[in-house]
């Protein structure tokens, strides 16, 4: 089997990217080092790959959009609506820059192994999407690949390019406030840098307002639309008060929408709902969804032209760089003074219903109502 380029930087005693650095002539490598490496190199008959020479103004000929999936519903939303739009835009900027671009899928179990078979460092650069963890990039970085997380940000310092999360959450919530709107619950994700961000700007948005954002105002649930569907529907039949809701995301708000329908509420005239991100599917519900718009082509077009700044200066400043959103208002939000009234009463009688009766049947479902289950089938799972 050929040696690695990594064998050949334990053996000189350096680190994977000192060792690929030597390859590419770098000015930085110390005269000391470059003949330890060599010298290694040529005990172990390393051959080094033939480069494409490259421009002295483009230091990046070669993009990986390294995407981290755990299921077939994860890969289904790498090639749905929110990341099929990022990926369009990667792809427009790769081809006006001239890059060549590889997708490469990857399970956190199987990183380091995946980098191995990927191009080697130099001028290949590597877009992390999906929920890739501090660790994570360490590993890349042990690799030597210059890189940009896409939507994403982890604890230590490295480039990022994802919406301003902070300031959406403000955004959706200032509106509700405009409405008339007082207790505002928020349905929330996994616990992720990006989902507190949300948290963050939906409890300061209700603390400018003179309210103290309530613990039971707070809905846990995953991303899946069913999940979210019976976590706001436990929401509605507990006596919170609730007289609006601002959802993680458009996916979950499709479930909430679904519990609306479930409790015999109608959205945007008992009840009042807000999403995030903006998909296609949020014009086309039956009561379209007000959500918070994001700019998925640009945001796929700017990630990767930080990683051409990154992979031409590697000891440049670290950016993370947000992407202004704005409210896109529909037909989910009305005034509260009605609907306050009619929630407690529906959930009221909900409530009743459940209660042992000595039979009699059950209501029929009123699935369908709010969205199309249709459109429930194909929507993404995404956070």
């Amino acid at each position: 089997m050929p040696t690695s380029l990594r064998e050949v930087a334990v053996a000189a005693g350096v680190s994977l990217s000192t060792a690929s650095r030597v390859f590419t002539n770098a000015a930085t490598v110390s005269p000391e080092i470059r003949e330890r490496v060599l010298a290694a190199s040529e005990e172990l008959r390393y051959r080094p790959r033939a480069r494409v020479p490259r421009q002295e103004t483009q230091a990046l000929r070669n993009l990986i959009f390294l995407v981290r999936v755990h299921n077939r519903a994860g890969l289904a939303a790498m090639l749905g609506d929110f990341y099929g739009y990022v990926l369009q835009g990667v792809e427009a900027e790769c081809r006006r820059q001239r890059v060549s671009m590889r997708f490469a899928l990857d399970d956190d179990s199987l990183l380091e192994s995946q980098l191995e078979r990927l191009e080697p460092p130099g001028d290949s650069g590597i877009l992390l999407v999906g929920p890739f963890t501090a660790a994570d990039v360490a590993t890349v970085q042990r690799f030597g690949y210059p890189l940009v997380l896409l939507n994403n940000v982890v604890e230590q310092p490295v480039d990022a390019v994802l919406p301003d999360y902070f300031l959406g959450a403000q955004l959706a919530v200032r509106h509700l406030l405009a409405a008339g709107h007082r207790r505002i619950a928020y349905l929330h994700g996994r616990d992720r840098y990006t989902t507190r961000l949300r948290q963050q700007g939906y409890e300061t948005a209700l603390r400018e307002a003179g309210i103290t954002p309530d613990p039971q105002w707070l809905v846990s649930s995953s991303m899946s639309p069913q999940a979210a569907r019976e976590a706001v529907v436990e929401l509605l039949r507990r006596d919170t008060g609730c007289t609006a809701l601002f959802c993680v995301n458009d996916v979950s708000a499709y479930g909430a929408l679904l519990a609306l329908a479930d409790e015999g509420l109608i959205p945007g005239a008992d009840f009042s709902l807000v999403g995030f991100d903006d998909v296609d599917l949020s014009a086309l519900t039956t009561t379209s969804l007000t959500t918070i718009h994001v700019p998925k082509l640009e945001m796929g077009a700017l990630a990767v032209r930080r990683l051409q700044e990154r992979a031409a200066d590697a000891d440049g400043p670290i950016q993370r760089v947000l992407l202004g959103v704005h409210l896109v208002a529909r037909e989910t939000v009305c005034v509260p003074t009605q609907a306050t009234m009619r929630s407690r009463a529906r959930a009221q009688e909900t409530q009743a219903r459940q209660q042992p009766s000595g039979g009699g049947a059950q209501p029929e479902g009123l699935d369908g109502l709010a969205v199309g289950a249709s459109d429930l089938r194909n929507a993404i799972v995404r956070e």
